[in-house]
């Protein structure tokens, strides 16, 4: 049995262990916020999730049960940012979105290079960025609009909808490139509530020295 400590960080749980699947040694269960790297992106934060970690090894396996609604709600909120699109970003949003690179070039009628130059590069100009989630938007909320599986929260696709149709009508040349920043040094953490449905959180990168205690999902 695991006993709650600052009210976060470990939580009662009912199986706190399990096998490891890389050494068979035992893995104990915390409940604990994970930096969600394997999407891709590096300000991913899944707030309070399971997390599995071998005592022998140090192998790590998280549980979540509902990975297409994680990854759509990391869509959405990418799309609701008022900054140009990363490398990272970009490649995520299509990877969701279920274009390849050569599908989503044809959709913005431009070259397969000039996607991966987007991606592996991170330097695409304001039309472009506002191409990229003008195409994959549409098709990431079509897909949740027709959704079997991966459930998010309706107010998160409302929310989506109406920064895009402000970031449409608002978006110039001038302000996107005045808010070019360097994405490692000044990126915002984006906390993802892992009960059903996902929520998202934006958390500035000059609040995250601040305590442990767990953000508030808005």
């Amino acid at each position: 049995m695991i006993t709650c400590k600052q009210g976060m960080e470990l939580t009662v749980i009912e199986n706190p262990s399990r096998t490891c699947t890389e050494c068979r040694g035992n893995s104990e269960g915390r409940r604990e916020n994970y930096t969600y790297t394997e999407s891709g992106l590096k300000n991913v934060v899944l707030v309070g999730v399971l997390v599995y970690r071998c005592a022998r090894c140090g192998a790590e396996q998280i549980e979540i049960p509902n990975m297409d609604g994680l990854h759509r709600t990391v869509a959405l909120a990418v799309l609701c940012k008022s900054r140009l699109l990363s490398g990272d970003e970009i490649r995520f949003l299509r990877k969701v979105a279920g274009f390849t690179a050569t599908n989503l070039a044809k959709a913005l009628a431009v070259t397969k290079n000039a996607v991966s130059r987007w991606e592996n590069t991170g330097k695409i100009g304001p039309a472009s960025d506002r191409a990229v989630r003008a195409i994959c938007g549409i098709q990431i909320i079509a897909d949740i609009v027709e959704q079997q599986a991966g459930i998010v929260d309706p107010k998160d696709v409302e929310r989506t909808l109406q920064t895009l149709q402000r970031f449409f009508v608002q978006f110039t040349p001038q302000a996107a490139l005045s808010s070019v920043r360097d994405e490692v040094g000044e990126a915002e953490k984006l906390m993802i509530d892992p009960s059903q449905p996902f929520n998202f959180s934006l958390l500035p990168s000059f609040l995250s020295h601040v305590g442990p205690d767990r953000p508030a999902i808005q």
